[in-house]
């Protein structure tokens, strides 16, 4: 039993990061931390997995807290966190990794009782999703091959719909462009594979600056999926009530979308946070807004979708 209460809040400091590319990521982080202002990343601190890297040679890299073992035996439920798919959306990518901070923070001061709330949770936190378009000398919304990774995943709609309305809609803007094909970009498989590995009951991917929280998942539609139809939208509202009753607005997914592809295909409770701003400045601020809006998250469980729709040459 004790090792099911702790199992979460096992401590992952390592005794030092020996993969050299990932010192060398680190390091890169580290910089940018300190020219940001935002203090020490503690990147080495970070017990990191990746098995794939971005088109210029970066790791794209996760944390885990909790056990994998017992997420699959005892059917754990699980969230997953994406920040930092648009690297132009600074902010994200501080909040993902106050997340970290935060989760081993508790790992170390934590009486038992909080440990309890976490004992049937597992957590997975991917902060640096696109690292190419973030690391770039002026941050863009588009990878290293100029594609939205946000449009880019293998959707039903993708060949019929994805390049139409990034012409008809958007007058292909190069911000946009889905790709000349879905599932074509680095980024875009990492996100899949995590899904794919963890089946999680919930994402959230963190975004800036449309100021809004938005859920994409099963709906009274779905009748592939055994889900309460409500529960979702619950966890929805709780969420904005833990962050000042944050704006709640049914945003469009699209075409090769994150919200589309795993929310409205798969069935899988997504949630889109946009941050207010993309101000490196405020990302202090809205750790404190958002905290317990992405504690309510974790803490509270919804059902596992029976839907597996995921392509089988995903690697």
């Amino acid at each position: 039993m004790l090792r099911l209460i702790l199992c979460l809040f096992s401590l992952t400091t390592l005794a030092g990061i020996k993969d050299p590319d990932l010192i060398r990521f680190c390091q890169k982080i580290e910089n940018d931390f300190k020219a940001k202002g935002w203090g020490k990343s503690r990147c080495d601190e970070i017990n990191w997995e990746y098995h794939r890297k971005s088109t210029l040679g970066d790791p794209i890299m996760f944390t885990t807290f909790g056990s994998d073992a017992d997420r699959e035996k005892l059917k754990l439920d699980t969230t997953v966190v994406f920040c930092g798919v648009h690297g132009d959306e600074i902010t994200p990518i501080k909040f993902c990794f106050d997340i970290i901070y935060d989760l081993l923070d508790r790992a170390q001061n934590s009486d038992e009782k909080e440990k309890l709330k976490f004992k049937d949770r597992f957590i997975v936190v991917a902060p640096i999703v696109t690292p190419d378009s973030y690391f770039k000398k002026k941050s863009t919304r588009t990878n290293a091959n100029g594609v939205d990774v946000n449009r880019n995943f293998p959707t039903k709609d993708w060949w019929k719909l994805a390049l139409k309305l990034w012409g008809q809609n958007y007058g292909r803007d190069k911000r946009r462009f889905p790709g000349n094909r879905p599932m074509s970009e680095p980024e875009v498989i990492f996100q899949m594979n995590l899904v794919k590995r963890f089946r999680p009951q919930k994402i959230i991917s963190v975004h800036a600056p449309l100021t809004l929280i938005d859920y994409d998942g099963p709906d009274k539609d779905h009748k592939d999926t055994k889900i309460n139809t409500t529960a979702g939208h619950e966890l929805l509202v709780q969420m904005s009530k833990e962050a000042n009753s944050y704006r709640i607005k049914d945003y469009p997914f699209f075409p090769g979308s994150l919200g589309n592809w795993a929310g409205n295909e798969l069935g899988i409770a997504t949630y889109t946070l946009e941050l207010p701003t993309s101000d490196e400045r405020k990302t202090k601020d809205y750790w404190g807004l958002f905290q317990k809006a992405i504690y309510a998250a974790f803490l509270n469980s919804l059902p596992a979708t029976e839907t597996a729709d995921i392509p089988q040459n995903v690697d």
